[in-house]
C-alpha cells in the first residue's frame, strides 16, 4: 500500500465533492507528519526533509506532502495540534497545502488535553451531517473516546512500532479507497 502513494499521480483526479459530504479529519502535527522520533533518520525507505518553523527543527518524510495533499483534496481537513494556527505557516507551505481551518481553545497551552473539548462541537456537527470523522494523532494508546462524540475515528500514530508518525498504510481502507478511487465514504 505505501507505494502506492509515492506513485500517486495528479491526473488521476479525486472525486469532488462539497464541504458537506467530505470526511473531517483532525490532523496533529508532532508525531503525525513531523518525525518527532527521527524513525527516518535511520531508514533508507524515504528522505527526511529539515527545516525550521517558529524555532523547532521539523523532519517530514519525504512522501508526507504528497499524502497529506491527497488526503486534502477527498477530505476536511483541520489542525489539530499545538502547532494551533502556527501550522499554517511554514508547515503548509512546506506542504503545498492552503491556510487550514485550526481547533483552538484560545489558552494557547502546550499541553495536549484541551485538543477533545475543543474538538468536540466540530466532530459532533460532522457526524450529525453524517459524515465520517477520523483524528490522526499520536495518541500512544491513550484514545480519548470518553472525550468525543460517539462515531469519531480514532488513528494512533504510534500503534503497532516503535515511531511515531503517520505511514500511508495506516489510514483506514475508506479513506485509502477515497484518495485513489474517489469512491464513496460511506
Amino acid at each position: 500500500m505505501l507505494r502506492r502513494f509515492y506513485s500517486w499521480d495528479e491526473s488521476q483526479g479525486f472525486a469532488q465533492k462539497g464541504k458537506m459530504n467530505k470526511p473531517l479529519v483532525l490532523l496533529d502535527v508532532d508525531g503525525v507528519i513531523n518525525d518527532i522520533e527521527g524513525v527516518g533518520l535511520g531508514t533508507d525507505s524515504w528522505e527526511t526533509h529539515k527545516f525550521q518553523s517558529h524555532g523547532y527543527t521539523l523532519l517530514v518524510p519525504s512522501y508526507m506532502r504528497q499524502l497529506i495533499q491527497a488526503i486534502c483534496q477527498v477530505a476536511e481537513v483541520r489542525w489539530c495540534t499545538t502547532w494551533r494556527h502556527r501550522a499554517n505557516d511554514e508547515i503548509a507551505q512546506y506542504l503545498e497545502i492552503g491556510p487550514l481551518e485550526v481547533i483552538d481553545d484560545g489558552t494557547g497551552s502546550r499541553f495536549v488535553d484541551w485538543k477533545a473539548a475543543a474538538a468536540y462541537s466540530v466532530a459532533e456537527q460532522a457526524i450529525q451531517e453524517g459524515r465520517k470523522v477520523l483524528w490522526i494523532e499520536d495518541f500512544y494508546g491513550h484514545l480519548p473516546t470518553d472525550e468525543m462524540p460517539q462515531g469519531v475515528e480514532f488513528l494512533d500514530t504510534t500503534a503497532g512500532w516503535d515511531g511515531a508518525l503517520l505511514l500511508p498504510e495506516m489510514l483506514p481502507n475508506w479513506l485509502q479507497d477515497l484518495i485513489l478511487c474517489g469512491s464513496d465514504p460511506s
